[in-house]
C-alpha cells in the first residue's frame, strides 16, 4: 500500500496513530484517517476477476471524496459512518457514497456525501465519530453502516476507546490483557486464499461461539450505541439510517461451510445469524430506520464479485449497495 500526501497539504505533521502511515490521533475516538492524502493498492475480486489498481483520495477534511465539497447553502448533506469497508477497498470513483452523489446530481438534486469511515472502527468508535462531527458538518442524515461481520467484537478492543461491560465509555489502553484472535485464527485454518475471511466474519462467529455468554454484553453495548446516536441525532434535527452491511458468511453460508472444516462449525453454530439478529431487535424495539442490504446481495447471487480477495465488499457490491440505500435515503431527506 502506498500512501502519498500532496505537496503543501500540511496534514504530514499530523501524530500518526500508533506509527501507522495514514492514521491520525484522534481525541474523541482514538483514530481517524489523516487529511489531503491518496492511498494506492491492487485488489481482485474473489474469483480472480476485475483487477483494479484501487486509488483513493481524502480530502482535508479527511471525507472519502475527489469533488470539492460544496457549502452547505448549496447542498444537503448525508454524513456515513463505518468501518473499512465504508471506508472501501475500492477506489474513491467507485465507493457507493461517490455513486449516490453521482446519480442526485445527475437527478438535478444538489445532496453531498460525506464519507468518513475508518478502518478498524468498531460500532461504538463509528457513533462516537458521527456524534462529534454533526455540530461542524452540519448534515440532515446520518448513515451507519454496520458491518454485521467484525463490528460487534471490536466492542471488546479494550485497546481502542471502548465500553465497559457496565456500559461506561473508556479510553483505550495499551496496557489491554493480551489478545485471543491470533490463537483463533490458527485454530480456525483457514488456507490461502480465503484467510481474509477470517477477519471479516469468522472471527466474530467464533469469539461468539465458544463465549456464548459475550452475545448478551455486546448486544446491551449495541444497544447504548443506538441510544447515544439516536440522542445526539434528535439534538440537532437529524436523521439517522442504520445500514446493515452483511459479511460473505451470512449472504452465502453455504459456500462459506467448504472453506474448511473449522469455517463449516462456526457458521453451523449459528452465532453469527443470532448476533446479528439481537443487533436488528434492538434497532426494531427503538423505532430506528433501518436499510438492511443482505436482501440485495442475497438476490444478485454473484458470490465471487461481490466481494474483494481479501472478502471486502468490491466494486460490484459497492453498486448494489448505492442501489439500496439511495432511495431510503431520499425518503429520509423529505424527498
Amino acid at each position: 500500500m502506498q500512501v502519498q500526501f500532496p505537496e503543501g497539504s500540511g496534514t504530514q505533521v499530523e501524530q500518526r496513530w500508533r506509527g501507522i502511515r495514514g492514521y491520525a490521533v484522534d481525541p474523541v475516538v482514538g483514530m481517524r484517517p489523516m487529511g489531503s492524502m491518496i492511498v494506492r493498492f491492487p485488489m481482485v475480486a474473489l474469483d480472480g476477476s476485475d483487477v483494479q489498481a484501487v486509488v483513493k483520495h481524502r480530502d482535508a477534511n479527511a471525507f472519502l471524496r475527489e469533488a470539492p465539497l460544496p457549502e452547505l447553502q448549496d447542498a444537503e448533506r448525508v454524513l456515513l459512518l463505518g468501518d473499512s469497508h465504508t471506508d472501501g477497498a475500492v477506489s474513491t470513483a467507485d465507493n457507493f457514497a461517490t455513486l449516490m452523489e453521482g446519480a442526485a446530481t445527475a437527478s438535478n438534486t444538489r445532496t453531498a456525501f460525506l464519507n468518513g469511515g475508518c478502518g478498524f472502527y468498531s460500532l461504538w468508535q463509528s457513533v462516537l465519530r458521527a456524534c462529534d462531527l454533526i455540530p461542524r458538518y452540519q448534515p440532515k442524515v446520518v448513515v451507519i453502516v454496520v458491518f454485521l461481520g467484525n463490528d460487534f467484537v471490536e466492542l471488546d478492543n479494550l485497546k481502542v476507546p471502548h465500553l465497559d461491560d457496565q456500559l461506561r465509555h473508556q479510553p483505550g489502553s495499551e496496557n489491554a490483557p493480551p489478545e485471543s484472535t491470533s490463537d483463533r485464527q490458527k485454530r480456525m485454518g483457514m488456507i490461502e486464499p480465503y484467510r481474509g475471511l477470517f477477519w471479516q466474519g469468522l472471527n466474530q462467529a467464533m469469539y461468539l461461539a465458544e463465549q456464548p455468554e459475550r452475545l448478551a454484553v455486546l448486544t446491551k453495548k449495541s444497544a447504548h450505541a443506538i441510544e447515544h446516536m439516536e440522542r445526539v441525532a434528535r439534538e440537532h434535527s437529524v436523521r439517522v439510517l442504520w445500514a446493515l452491511l452483511p459479511s460473505f458468511d451470512l449472504v452465502f453460508a453455504d459456500h462459506a461451510r467448504g472453506l474448511g472444516t473449522g469455517a463449516a462449525a462456526v457458521i453451523t453454530s449459528g452465532s453469527q445469524r443470532r448476533m446479528r439478529d439481537a443487533f436488528v431487535a434492538e434497532l426494531t424495539k427503538r423505532g430506528a430506520a433501518i436499510a438492511d442490504l443482505e436482501p440485495a446481495f442475497k438476490a444478485d447471487g454473484r458470490a465471487t464479485t461481490l466481494y474483494a480477495m481479501d472478502f471486502h465488499v468490491y466494486r460490484h457490491a459497492h453498486q448494489v449497495m448505492a442501489k439500496a440505500l439511495a432511495p431510503v435515503i431520499d425518503q429520509l431527506l423529505d424527498r
